[in-house]
């Protein structure tokens, strides 16, 4: 039998695994907003739709990522905009299922169904890292469905050696996938505020190990790696690194037949929340030169 010790102990501890992980921080109007799932092949997509305006943004975050590193353009675009911002399958509130493969195909069937749910026909998708392959595949498998694409800190080409693809996986492999790839994400922080760096770090370390692995194994498939062409506006919007070299400006020049390339001074990988001011202006300067 239990003694009241050990009860209260116990009921702690049911407790303490009742209540759910603390995301990213979402900022007020983010986090205020009702949360909404779709339902994609059984599996519930969690996503809140918000703001007002005739053009709609979807945004789509990166590998470890949750909707609230959108929080400040949450707050920027939802007084002239209407925003459905998604947390992929595998993150934050979204099932996390551990018999599927995390592709980029997969998520954007995801992202797709949240657009569907949320009665979005149309939109200029916004993706952050690995979002950028996401929203790259919605729009090849739905172009009805996109306006207009924006890639933050994304690759739009293969800007990685094959030989080296594996040498980023394999850390993530092991027992000790936590450690690493929280190393990994200070690597692409080095800029960053202490408390932003905590919060991106501890979000992505909260990600269960198949779907990184899985998520990164769908990111550096080549059969996505296409050479087919942008045919609709895009903006690229990426932080000043020799990551994206010359070469790498000239590829997606010739590859988007409508494109605007901006580079932002004095940021990392997470520049939407480094350089928010920036991120925001380049956008709504961008579409206020396409009329929307």
């Amino acid at each position: 039998m239990l003694t009241r010790e050990k009860h209260l102990l116990l009921v702690a501890v049911l407790l303490l695994f009742a209540l759910p992980l603390q995301a990213i921080d979402a900022g007020p109007e983010l986090a205020a907003a009702p949360s909404r799932y779709a339902s994609f092949n059984g599996i519930r997509v969690h996503y809140k739709l918000l703001g007002r305006g005739r053009n709609t943004l979807v945004f789509v975050h990166g590998l470890g990522g949750e909707m609230g590193v959108w929080r400040e353009q949450v707050s920027y675009f939802a007084p002239r905009a209407r925003l459905l911002v998604v947390d992929l399958p595998g993150y934050g509130g979204s099932d996390k299922p551990d018999n599927v493969k995390y592709t980029m195909k997969f998520f954007a069937r995801a992202v797709r169904a949240a657009m569907d749910d949320a009665g979005v026909n149309r939109a200029i998708l916004v993706g952050h890292s690995m979002g950028t392959p996401v929203i790259r595949e919605l729009d090849r498998l739905y172009p009805t469905r996109v306006r207009g694409l924006v890639a933050v800190e994304g690759a739009l080409v293969m800007n990685m050696p094959p030989e080296a693809v594996e040498k980023v996986i394999a850390p993530m492999r092991g027992n000790e996938y936590q450690k690493n790839l929280a190393a990994m994400f200070d690597a692409m922080m080095e800029k960053a505020s202490p408390a932003l760096r905590e919060d991106l770090r501890n979000a992505a370390t909260r990600t269960p190990q198949q779907v990184i692995v899985s998520s990164m194994e769908g990111m550096y498939d080549p059969a996505i790696w296409k050479s087919d062409r942008i045919t609709i506006p895009l903006l690229v919007v990426n932080a000043a690194s020799p990551f994206w070299s010359a070469k790498y400006v000239e590829a997606v020049r010739a590859m988007a037949r409508d494109l605007r390339y901006v580079t932002v001074d004095d940021a990392d990988h997470f520049l939407m929340l480094e350089k928010p001011q920036a991120l925001n202006e380049a956008i709504a300067s961008w579409m206020k030169a396409k009329g929307w």
